[in-house]
């Protein structure tokens, strides 16, 4: 399946780099994307990881992570000081970056933290390790044909870890000389972590002499940070192993300069979720419940958990604090806080979102666009008591008593005009829209995709504004990538659990889907640190930090959740049933609790 992004035509990019792309986005990879019958993604186990401290945490940052979790119960956040005060009680495994000076600086630190052991290394194993090291440090990698190569070894090829180029492999055959290649990069990174001096950086060849042979594409950048985060949270020998199957998770993606006036992005694992189905019980009005445990759903709530986080890192950590949040003060009367230039949201989903975009029979793209709006696949979805079906087929009895979840397909398309917020971050932050999506099913079909996401409701033959600013309908940049655990799991042992972590987070929570509630050997459980209780109570620790006391009187969570976002979801909601999709189902009284 092809990996070129695709995206929605005539949607708007909401100010969301409208000069380009990411120059991760522009990649165009001479090697297809996994498809059906490929091997899966999976980074060879760097040595020596075992043996940092914590839980484990995915690749390198630049920029900062939030506070540890301070007590129990729904989740409290805690105050966040700065980063070096944090290092015993993050639980997470140091990460790496590299510095703007390219392969010198920091890259002993660096190797040593990966564990590279290269001794009797065999040729066969250069080019997966070097991959992987290029991956776990956020540098593109590069391997290079010199086209001039001599007679007597008629190929030479150089590999380059973000344009600094490495002693070239020469052998009779371009795969020889790639493998060459890759563990001549490999001895040199060696020799630097050996030498008492200051590493020195090899020179670049002429690139008018040379051919990209090979790219590290934002795909496959992604599907080595999430696989890579999972398996540090979950090691080989867990019970959970098994949920890496249904992985969803949230990327940020960091632009920082590098070498030679360039520009390379670090990608940073932030939110993570597993769970392919939902609560299918009796409505709890305590908000202490977690409803939908698909992993799209789980990773996006987990986002949430990380940004509230960031919120108090940036109001109470202190100048470096402010420095290493990702999220930035804003002057005015408007959103206290935005995200920070250069800084953009991805996601990775293992899965077919359900809904309207796992059903391939939709009508043709060539069909009107009225048989495509009004068919049945494309109307809104909800699970209820283990079932999908159409809200319009909903008992209004059983929809008031029992949970309830549109579809992940539903959502997403929600999310591209809504943004990722919610009600009640939206209070603090503008909305926040994700860029791109890496799907990891081969069976997908991707106008389907586009479609579900991007057409519901059709905002184009509406007159006028029809959303509040600065609510718009975006476009989600879509990519084919490689599966992060195998395509036929021997077994599925967690079938109703449901994983989450956010960066910042110990370890990870694991929900019993049937209660909605934390794991426990007894039948009820604490509540999870994703429910509505514990986002009520971060809001209320938010709304202190900053001295919002108006927010602070608001009591309840439907109180909470009044205001600009509130007034377009309403907005939204009625677009969707004029144009016969259905109506956004509404539990008012789910949201009367107090904390």
């Amino acid at each position: 399946m092809a990996s070129a992004a695709s995206t929605a035509p005539g949607a708007d990019d909401g100010g969301r780099r409208k000069p380009r792309l990411a120059a991760s986005l522009q990649m165009s990879p001479r090697r297809p994307s996994a498809s059906r019958g490929q091997d899966p993604w999976e980074p060879l186990p760097a040595p020596g990881m075992e043996d940092n401290e914590g839980g484990g945490q995915a690749l390198a940052s630049a920029a900062g992570d939030g506070a540890p979790l301070v007590g129990a119960g729904v989740g409290v956040l805690g105050t966040a000081p700065a980063r070096e005060d944090l290092g015993g009680q993050m639980g997470s495994s140091p990460r790496v970056s590299v510095p703007p000076a390219g392969l010198a600086g920091d890259l002993p630190k660096v190797a040593r933290q990966l564990g590279l052991q290269l001794k009797d290394l065999p040729p066969g194993q250069a080019v997966a390790l070097l991959t992987q090291y290029a991956a776990s440090v956020g540098v593109s990698l590069i391997f290079r044909e010199d086209q001039t190569a001599g007679p007597c070894f008629p190929f030479s090829v150089c590999a380059e870890l973000d344009g600094v180029a490495c002693p070239a492999g020469i052998a009779n055959s371009k795969k020889e000389a790639k493998q060459q290649a890759a563990l001549s990069a490999l001895n040199y990174i060696q020799s630097q972590l050996e030498s008492p001096e200051s590493p020195k950086t090899p020179s670049r060849p002429p690139a008018s002499d040379l051919s990209v042979e090979n790219i590290l594409t934002h795909e496959q950048r992604c599907a080595a940070v999430v696989s890579a985060g999972f398996d540090r949270l979950v090691n080989e020998t867990s019970p959970y192993r098994a949920c890496k199957g249904t992985v969803a998770a949230v990327i940020l993606e960091r632009e920082v300069p590098s070498a030679r006036s360039h520009t390379k992005e670090i990608y940073e694992l932030v939110a993570l979720g597993t769970g392919n189905s939902s609560c299918a019980g009796w409505l709890e009005f305590s908000g202490r419940q977690l409803h939908d445990c698909h992993g799209l759903v789980i990773a996006r709530r987990a986002l949430l958990r990380f940004l509230y986080r960031q919120l108090l890192l940036a109001t109470q950590g202190g100048p470096k604090g402010r420095e290493q949040s990702v999220l930035t003060p804003q002057p005015g009367s408007g959103f206290p806080f935005a995200l920070k230039p250069q800084i953009f949201i991805h996601f990775y989903i293992s899965n077919t979102p359900k809904g309207a975009a796992h059903d391939i029979y939709l009508p043709p793209r060539w069909s009107s666009e009225s048989s495509l709006l009004h068919s049945a696949p494309f109307r809104l979805q909800a699970h209820i008591r283990g079932e999908l079906k159409p809200v319009c087929y909903m008992s209004p009895t059983i929809r008031d008593t029992h949970v309830g979840c549109l579809s992940a397909s539903d959502k997403l398309s929600r999310w591209t005009v809504l943004g990722l917020g919610g009600a009640l971050l939206a209070h603090f932050l503008p909305p926040l829209y994700a860029t791109s999506l890496v799907l990891a099913d081969p069976c997908h079909d991707p106008p389907t995709l586009s479609s579900a996401i991007h057409t519901r409701p059709n905002l184009d033959r509406v007159l006028g504004s029809c959303l509040p600013p600065p609510y718009t309908r975006t476009t989600l940049h879509l990519f084919s990538g490689p599966p992060v655990a195998p395509l036929n799991p021997t077994s599925n042992t967690c079938h109703d659990l449901s994983l989450n972590w956010s960066l910042g987070d110990p370890d990870v929570e694991v929900v019993d889907v049937t209660t909605g509630r934390v794991k426990a050997d007894a039948a009820r459980g604490p509540p999870s640190r994703l429910c509505k209780a514990a986002f009520l109570r971060a809001f209320r620790q938010a709304a202190q930090a900053l001295g919002k006391s108006h927010l602070l009187a608001l009591k309840t969570y439907e109180e909470a959740k009044a205001g600009p976002y509130q007034e377009a979801r309403q907005q939204l909601s009625v677009l969707l049933e004029q144009q016969g999709l259905g109506a956004w189902p509404s539990k008012p009284l789910v949201g009367k609790f107090r904390n």
